[in-house]
């Protein structure tokens, strides 16, 4: 990775972004011969820090999926809608000119929305066809969401948001002072939340209602609390909670940069990924439960399934299961670091793609039921359509529906 992939007072040690502190402790585990692992990466089972209340026990009701990032504003990656069971065939590609990183997001009547790292935000039908394309002026890494009365909003590398008309014409376009590759999520009275320099509100018409100010970029997406805050992770260390009016609610300090989007559990928990390779657990008060350690950055959103698990893949190229007591369920290896957020569906099926190139799906006890080989790395997580498809993108540019 080159410097300027480490934003702010971050340095790049072994391929990760980390504070000062964070690689020389490193290091100093490497030289005591602590660490789980020979090279010093902390083992896959090194345990959790416990703290804080009891987790609820009772598994969470079904949650109606909702057309954004990881089907809706709390993030919980999970689906009403099914997956394929046994390995799919190729239905059809729809060929951009870069990477798709974006998560595609289906709408009503089965539009696919997704952007390309090709500088466009694209409408394709559900036969695999060009519907309508936006020219951005930079790349597209944010998914989109689809706001109550029918726009489509997402942000862009070139420092904006866009709303578009089912359309494709331009509503509204707000620049911001700083890059928008986070995800927007949309409350049910239809405002935005996006993060750019920190955390914005944006009315229907794209009006800044307020902006909660960060100390540097912010990449992690905000997830709605059902308590009425917004919360996200920063690159300097901290998860912050914004309550409705833009006060601070509360802030957390981790100790490390966050680029992964919290998820939010039926107890009203928060869950969030570190690049110091850690699954952090928060109280709806903003208090520390538990920490899970893992191998690697964790950069993907965990998913939480019908029993309650979160799932969440790192860049030690295992899938990790977690239950809500912060213990160790099971871990599914790739041969690639895992940068996809997975997501679940109706029958508790996780399905997420790896960086060696495959896509995965996944019983609910760790089981692999299948992969497929998509020729490029995966770093896109999948949508379900309403029909069994499943549509992601893919390194080589293309947006793939698999049934």
């Amino acid at each position: 990775m080159s410097d300027r992939e480490c934003h702010g007072s971050r340095v790049c040690h072994q391929g990760s972004c980390m504070f000062e502190e964070e690689a020389r402790a490193h290091l100093d585990r490497q030289l005591a011969g602590e660490a789980g692992d020979p090279d010093g990466t902390p083992g896959v089972d090194a345990g959790v820090t416990a703290g804080g209340e009891e987790p609820a026990t009772d598994p969470p009701p079904a949650l109606a999926e909702r057309p954004m990032f990881m089907g809706g504003p709390q993030h919980t990656g999970r689906s009403g809608r099914l997956g394929p069971a046994a390995t799919p065939s190729v239905a059809w590609t729809h060929r951009t000119g870069a990477r798709v990183f974006a998560s595609p997001v289906v709408g009503p009547d089965g539009t696919i929305y997704v952007g390309s790292l090709d500088r466009t935000f694209r409408a394709i039908g559900p036969d695999g066809s060009l519907r309508w394309r936006y020219s951005g002026q930079d790349k597209f890494y944010s998914s989109a969401a689809i706001t109550p009365d029918g726009t489509i909003v997402v942000g862009c590398h070139d420092r904006s948001v866009i709303a578009l008309t089912a359309q494709g014409q331009t509503r509204w376009r707000r620049e911001l002072p700083a890059p928008v590759d986070s995800s927007p999520a949309v409350s049910d009275d239809g405002t935005i939340y996006v993060t750019a320099d920190g955390l914005y509100a944006l009315d229907p018409e794209g009006n800044v209602r307020f902006h909660h100010a960060a100390a540097s970029g912010v990449r992690s997406s905000p997830a709605i609390h059902p308590d009425g805050f917004v919360v996200y992770g920063s690159t300097d260390g901290r998860v912050v909670a914004v309550r409705a009016d833009g006060q601070l609610a509360w802030e957390l300090r981790v100790s490390s940069s966050i680029e992964s989007a919290p998820a939010i559990g039926p107890d009203g928990s928060i869950y969030i990924g570190t690049d110091r390779g850690q699954l952090v657990a928060i109280s709806r008060d903003g208090r520390e439960r538990w920490r899970h350690e893992v191998g690697g950055d964790v950069r993907a959103t965990p998913a939480i399934t019908p029993d309650g698990t979160i799932v969440v893949g790192a860049y030690d190229r295992q899938l990790h299961a977690v239950g809500a007591d912060g213990q160790p369920r099971w871990t599914l290896r790739t041969d690639g670091r895992i940068r996809a957020s997975a997501r679940v569906d109706a029958e508790g099926r996780i399905y997420v793609g790896s960086q060696d190139d495959h896509l995965y799906a996944v019983s609910p006890d760790g089981e692999r039921l299948w992969d497929r080989n998509m020729g490029e790395d995966i770093d896109s997580s999948v949508a379900f359509g309403p029909d069994g498809t499943i549509y992601v993108g893919v390194d080589d540019g293309g947006v793939y529906a698999l049934r």
